[in-house]
């Protein structure tokens, strides 16, 4: 089941699409990690999906409803960009507050079960002036759990966090997302921490999504290859399978080939040579998640 539906979702600022005519499908049981650089369109999308902004074209389903169903928002919680806290009050008075603003009926036991569920059922008494960035951020997915949301949505939660900060949110994520069911949609462009919780990402590149993938085949494509580049690709390719039996192989443009499975290069590059075939380029490449992303996007290595 589709939890989120976005077809042409599209936000325009003047004469600049924020978010430009974007389609995006979370399922329901899906930690979805949403990726892009800085001012990719990340946190406009997430505002348009939980009402914050309004679509300047093309609409979305939440839970099979349009956006501004409030069926659909109740089913909903969210964290966009910096939790809004109260630094004087503790975790549990800030619950507090925000379950009276949701008019929830006697919230008490909620806040209570929030609290543990986010590791602050300790210092429940600690004013939030006090608290670390990581706790900060944990008891802003706190308050996105008030009410007893299907689906979070989180804008950069790790963002700023130190190791052990990164490990609690991680931790926390993964234990509502399998033991309450939770659908996560997470935007987040610190690639190697989003590798160990995603089930599946979207690539979104100057507001318009240019990829969606599951897990599985984000880690296909992430596979070591060899990467040949010849004057004869088409020629080389078919000889290499005869003479090699390639199967697992793709032609990328400007002849290069992609060999996905083991050999030799030193055995690639005698039989095209033999074969009268240039060999331009010949190499082992090891492709990771952030490569990857890296290559998609056009970014570069300190983004």
């Amino acid at each position: 089941m589709a939890v989120i539906q976005a077809k042409g979702l599209s936000k325009r600022y003047k004469d600049t699409w924020a978010v430009d005519h974007l389609n995006l499908q979370v399922e329901q049981g899906d930690i979805y990690g949403f990726i892009g650089q800085n001012g990719a369109g990340k946190s406009t999308t997430l505002k348009l999906l939980c009402g914050l902004a309004r679509p300047t074209e093309g609409d979305a389903l939440i839970f099979g409803r349009p956006l501004r169903d409030p069926v659909a928002r109740r089913r909903m919680g969210a964290l966009i960009e910096q939790p809004g806290l109260y630094p004087d009050l503790s975790g549990r008075e800030n619950l507090r507050l925000y379950a009276a603003l949701l008019g929830l009926d006697s919230p008490e036991k909620q806040v209570d079960e929030i609290l543990e569920t986010i590791g602050l059922s300790a210092g429940k008494k600690k004013t939030v002036k006090h608290y670390s960035m990581g706790m900060k951020q944990r008891l802003g997915v706190g308050l996105a759990l008030l009410g007893g949301p299907d689906l979070l949505l989180l804008d950069e939660p790790i963002n700023g966090l130190d190791p052990e900060g990164i490990r609690q949110m991680r931790e926390l994520l993964l234990r509502l997302n399998r033991e309450r069911g939770l659908t996560i949609l997470i935007s987040s462009h610190i690639l190697g921490e989003l590798s160990k919780i995603a089930s599946c990402y979207g690539i979104i590149r100057q507001g318009k999504m240019i990829e969606q993938l599951t897990a599985g085949e984000l880690e296909q494509k992430c596979t070591d290859y060899l990467h040949l580049r010849t004057d004869q690709p088409q020629k080389a390719a078919a000889l290499l399978e005869q003479k090699c039996g390639l199967r697992r192989w793709e032609m990328r443009p400007e002849g290069e080939i992609r060999i996905y499975e083991t050999v030799e290069p030193k055995t690639v590059g005698q039989i095209l040579v033999q074969a009268g075939i240039s060999v331009e380029e010949l190499g082992l490449h090891r492709q990771d998640l952030e490569g990857y992303f890296l290559e998609r996007t056009g970014g570069k290595k300190d983004v």
